[in-house]
């Protein structure tokens, strides 16, 4: 999708900084917040299309930096906070103005060709994290992002569930950054995974397995529970089949129990309707 006038100016700007600068490395959060100020005060009304705005940014934000040779999936997560961030100074933030960035970071790296996966994860703990900055928790922020993760990986053609286990990371990741509830944000993601993938048709069993997987790395990253946030990406996972069918939820609970990545998965709920 071409970028809009404020993507286009965020790019601009960004280029001329990495080019004044030497390189990507001098890409900041500060650095991306101000650019995007700057264009979103260009534009002559916000309001209700701040998310589409901050999406156009993002975009914008990510381009500059794939042009010009640098890594984009480990700079999408400032890129992401400086968006939102910039955005929150100018309009308020809101949940469905963190789906559109994510939506907009991972189309970025998809058209500068990144790895999907790094970015999925980088682009969703960036949402998480810049949107506690402006005042979004990250329980309301969850579904959205993670809703936002699955329809940009549909729209790239991505893997469903390699994006899923990003998700799921950048999920963990960011509310432990923030000190949010794991537990529920992890549970939460799985469930609004299972059900953005059932509106798009894809494969619910890999994109559950993808979950698990994720949740299972990243606790070992950052030194919390494997169990514990397995087990909720299960539960969340399970429950969100068995409300599209009882056979989806049989398959999705057969790929996301027993021995995982060496660890023992056991949801604590998620029952047949029937």
């Amino acid at each position: 999708m071409p970028l809009g006038k404020v993507g286009n100016m965020v790019k601009e700007a960004l280029t001329g900084t990495i080019a004044g600068a030497g390189g990507v490395a001098n890409i900041s959060i500060d650095v991306v917040r101000e650019a995007s100020v700057n264009a979103l005060k260009s534009a002559r009304s916000i309001g209700t299309e701040a998310g589409g705005l901050a999406r156009d940014a993002v975009t914008g934000a990510v381009q500059a930096v794939g042009d010009v040779g640098g890594e984009v999936g480990t700079l999408v997560k400032d890129s992401v906070i400086g968006v939102i961030e910039g955005t929150g100074e100018v309009a308020t933030a809101t949940t469905t103005m963190l789906h559109d960035v994510v939506v907009g970071a991972i189309r970025g790296s998809s058209d500068v060709g990144a790895e999907l996966g790094t970015a999925s994860r980088n682009a969703v703990e960036g949402a998480i994290r810049g949107g506690a900055s402006v005042g979004v928790t990250a329980e309301t922020a969850v579904a959205q992002v993670s809703r936002g993760a699955i329809e940009a990986a549909r729209d790239v053609g991505g893997d469903l569930g390699n994006v899923a286990r990003a998700t799921v990371s950048g999920v963990i990741a960011g509310v432990f950054a923030t000190g949010g509830d794991i537990t529920r944000a992890a549970r939460d993601a799985a469930r609004e995974l299972i059900s953005s993938t059932a509106a798009v048709g894809g494969d619910l069993a890999k994109v559950a397995r993808g979950a698990v997987e994720g949740a299972i790395d990243t606790s070992k990253e950052i030194g919390i529970s494997t169990a514990d946030a397995s087990s909720a990406v299960a539960t969340g996972a399970i429950e969100a089949a068995y409300d599209v069918s009882d056979a989806a939820g049989d398959a999705v609970r057969n790929a996301v129990t027993g021995m995982i990545r060496g660890v023992k998965v056991v949801a604590s709920s998620g029952e047949s309707k029937s």
